[in-house]
Formats: structure tokens, C-alpha cells, sequence
């Protein structure tokens, strides 16, 4: 029996690929290494989207090339894309290379030559147990001027409604207690039924105890009666998230987000007005040519829209981007001082939106569990849960009520009651 090791960077699509990877070589009776050492097959799985990732992925290249041969490393993803040339270069000639464009079966089929693998399985990735990560589009055609997805995972292919249905289906029959659908830019989806609501309709429409939400939404190809329709249905997660990237209409247009913050702010207000939802979204601090009012405009816009949570991200080039050419770029030392002054604020309203929710009861999904009686989990709107609990302990993937007692920033703390 060979050992396996892989190695993923990045986004959700990438860990929903290694683990549909992992589950398919240990149905073909190969076990999971913990280190290099250990491996006769090593599996990378790259992200571009910031630099600092491309270098930890193409240094690990270079200590499994030496521990493990080319011939027995799947390079993949979308730094295979963008710079195949220098991962050859570092590994040797017989690297096997998958680009970022490729499916899922593409990808299974480059392992499958280099170890004999078991039948696909679409049952979602048991390792990601109780979430189903199931894709309804890859790639993007949004073209965000900072952004490289879309060279590195190419335009958009959907997945037939028919077979995101069954995949849902099997996921609930098989005793996930999470669905989570995925797409670079989820609302652009089109299917024989309809749009991404149509088929989230249908998918409410399963029978079993589950919940289900979706990644990543765009303001511009979304409106204010959609998210009014998915609120509505009565398995969803009460959460959006929803990238707003700036609060400047001058830096989205720059950005190419073809949507301003009024636009936005539609979106948002469905969601602002019902206590049990909660909105989160990305913003990146010192796109070229920022101003101070610019980023002014941005601070009051997050807290103008109360965020729950925000990830937030330094700008930085990614080459062949058109930001990346842009001229006006924000000295370092400003972005660190802008990023570190929103930083303070984000952090702020993560603690208020978690302390209203003190004395509260709440539905978890139940992610870890421990003999001792400490468990964690995840409510309903998102938030992270830390709860006691008497014996018997609950199974990861049930569905348990926590009374709330306090909080922090990062999230809630109680005791479960039944």
C-alpha cells in the first residue's frame, strides 16, 4: 500500500478537489502520509491569488521534487496555470501538470496515471464531513481588474442542474447536515430551471434535516427581489456574504465591479432588517490610486452597513492583472496603516453583532466533540460556537440548541440544552 500527501492552498474549490482526490485514492487502497518522507505520490494544489501562496506552493515543489521525483507529483490549480514553465523548471522534466481550468474527472484521470485509483464516488468528499461542498460553476468571466481568476481557471462552465440536484440529494441521503454550493461568481449560473434562486428553490424543496448556503455572490448580477426570495426558504443558512471590495464608486469603477454602493446598498437591505441574518463581505484596502477619501467613503461604509465580518486584504499586484498596470499605486506604508485602522473598526463590530446574541438560544451544527464536554459548532446565521455539553457528547453533523451566556469577537460561548 503507497502513501499519499496532499498539499492544498486556497480557495474552497481547492479543498472540495483534494478531497475528492484523497477520497479516490483511498477507495484504491492508498493511505494518507504525513510527511514527505512517508509519500510515494505527492498532490499540490496552488492558489494565485495572492503572491505569498504561489512561493509556499512552489517552495514545497522543490522539497518534494527532491524527496519524491517529478514523475510522482501532480502539480494543479491555478499557479499550474499561470507559471507551468516554472514549476518544471524546479521540479524536473516529468512533472505532471494540471491547469486551473480543468474538472474535477480531468484531474482524477492525470492521478490515475500515475496510481491506480478507485471509482468515482459522487457522494460528495467523506473528509469534509458534515459539509457537502458541491459546484454549480468554475471559472469566471467577471474580469475584476485586480483579479486573476479568470486566467487561471478560465471562462465559466456551469454544472447541469440534473446533476447538482442528484448530488444534493446523495449528500442529504448520506447524512450531511450542510450543502455548500460553490461558484467563482455563483449568481451568474443558468440552468434549464432557471437561475442560482430557481435552483436553491429546488433545493429546499429536498426532504431531510440540512441546511445549505453558497459562495461567492456578485452585487452586479444579483438584486434585491432574489435575496428576498432565499431568505425565504426554510432551509437556507441566515447569512450573505457579499463582496463589496470599496466603498469609493470612483475605486469600483476602477475595480471593474460594475456596481456602486447605492446598488449595494439595496442588496444589503433586506438583510439589514432582519435581526436574524448577517451580512459579511470582503473589502481590499489600497487599490491604485485610493485617495484619503476614498478610503473615508469605504471606512463609513462599513460602518454604515454593520458588517458582521469582513475579510480584509491588503492590495497587492498579480501579474498580467490590469491593476497590475495601473501607475498610481498606494505607497506600502499607507495600505499598512489604512488596513491596520479598519482593522480596529471590523474588529469592533464583529464584538457588538456577536454580544447582542447573549441570553439567546440558538440552533448549531455541531462540527467537533470532544469526551471531556467541550464541542464546537457553527449557528444558523454563521457565527462560530464554543459550548459545554453533559454526556452524552453529540456526533458531528446533528444539530443541537446552545443557550448563549457571552461572547467575543470571535465568536459565541454557552452551554448546550438539549
Amino acid at each position: 500500500m503507497s502513501g499519499f500527501l496532499i498539499k492544498t492552498f486556497g480557495c474552497q474549490f481547492n479543498q472540495l478537489y483534494s478531497a475528492t482526490i484523497a477520497d479516490a485514492l483511498t477507495r484504491g487502497g492508498h493511505r494518507p502520509s504525513e510527511s514527505l518522507g512517508e509519500a510515494s505520490l505527492v498532490i499540490i494544489n496552488t492558489c494565485a491569488v495572492r503572491e505569498k501562496a504561489e512561493e509556499k506552493a512552489f517552495s514545497f515543489l522543490g522539497e518534494a521534487a527532491k524527496l519524491v521525483g517529478a514523475s510522482h507529483i501532480v502539480f494543479m490549480g491555478c499557479t499550474a496555470t499561470l507559471d507551468k514553465e516554472r514549476a518544471v523548471r524546479i521540479a524536473g522534466r516529468g512533472l505532471n501538470v494540471v491547469e486551473g481550468t480543468a474538472d474535477v474527472e480531468h484531474v482524477l484521470a492525470v492521478v490515475g496515471t500515475v496510481v491506480p485509483l478507485g471509482e468515482l464516488d459522487c457522494t460528495a468528499p467523506h473528509s469534509l464531513f458534515p459539509t457537502a461542498d458541491i459546484e454549480l460553476v468554475r471559472g469566471c468571466e467577471s474580469y475584476c481588474t485586480y483579479c486573476i481568476v479568470p486566467r487561471a481557471r478560465g471562462p465559466e462552465v456551469v454544472v447541469d442542474v440534473g446533476e447538482v440536484l442528484h448530488r444534493a440529494e446523495r449528500a442529504v441521503g448520506s447524512g450531511f447536515s450542510e450543502l455548500l454550493f460553490l461558484g467563482q461568481n455563483i449568481n451568474r449560473y443558468r440552468s434549464s430551471l432557471g437561475g442560482l434562486v430557481e435552483v436553491m428553490c429546488s433545493v429546499d424543496e429536498l426532504d431531510g434535516n440540512f441546511w445549505f448556503w453558497f459562495l461567492s455572490s456578485h452585487p452586479a448580477n444579483f438584486t434585491p427581489d432574489e435575496v428576498k426570495r432565499l431568505m425565504e426558504l426554510r432551509h437556507i443558512e441566515h447569512r450573505l456574504h457579499l463582496p463589496l471590495q470599496s466603498g469609493s464608486d470612483r475605486i469600483l469603477e476602477r475595480m471593474n465591479r460594475r456596481h456602486t454602493v447605492a446598488d449595494y446598498g439595496r442588496l444589503a437591505e433586506p438583510i439589514r432588517e432582519n435581526a436574524d441574518w448577517t451580512l459579511t463581505t470582503d473589502i481590499i484596502v489600497g487599490f491604485p490610486g485610493e485617495t484619503d477619501d476614498d478610503f473615508a467613503h469605504t471606512v463609513d461604509a462599513v460602518r454604515g452597513f454593520r458588517f458582521d465580518g469582513v475579510f480584509l486584504a491588503k492590495y497587492s499586484d498579480r501579474p498580467g492583472t490590469p491593476s497590475s498596470r495601473m501607475q498610481d499605486k498606494v505607497p506600502p506604508a499607507i495600505i499598512d496603516e489604512r488596513h491596520s485602522f479598519l482593522l480596529n473598526i471590523v474588529q469592533d463590530l464583529s464584538e457588538q453583532s456577536n454580544q447582542v446574541l447573549a441570553g439567546r438560544f440558538l440552533d448549531v451544527l455541531v462540527l467537533s466533540a470532544h469526551a471531556g464536554g467541550n464541542a464546537f459548532g457553527r449557528s444558523i446565521d454563521g457565527r462560530n460556537v464554543w459550548f459545554l455539553c453533559s454526556e452524552p457528547v453529540p456526533g458531528i453533523g446533528t444539530f443541537v440548541s446552545v443557550a448563549i451566556d457571552h461572547s467575543s469577537r470571535e465568536g459565541l460561548y454557552g452551554t448546550r440544552v438539549f
